[in-house]
């Protein structure tokens, strides 16, 4: 996971006073809530985005040879491969 938990919370308040200065959301719960509901949707996103990753490393790694042979950016193909899946599997990232 590229962010701690504590950026987490912060960006998962920021959304939410966000949401609520703009009037965009009436809350039906408390605010705790509505902050661990933020919280656990942008981790689970974070969560996606690691497991493609490492599904795209062990797809490379399959075809190291392949790449140092062909002098191809490594890491080009990681975002490629990794822009790929996710559109297939309708993760933004």
């Amino acid at each position: 996971m590229k962010l701690t938990l504590e950026q987490v919370e912060k960006i998962a308040e920021l959304v939410l006073d966000a949401l609520k200065k703009k009037g965009l959301i009436t809350l039906k719960t408390g605010e705790h809530q509505a902050l661990q509901k933020i919280n656990d949707v942008i981790l689970a996103d974070l969560r996606a985005e690691d497991s493609l990753d490492r599904e795209v490393e062990e797809i490379l790694k399959t075809h190291t040879g392949e790449i140092d042979s062909q002098r191809i950016d490594y890491r080009k193909m990681f975002n490629m491969i990794k822009g790929k899946l996710a559109r297939e599997r309708g993760i933004v990232i």
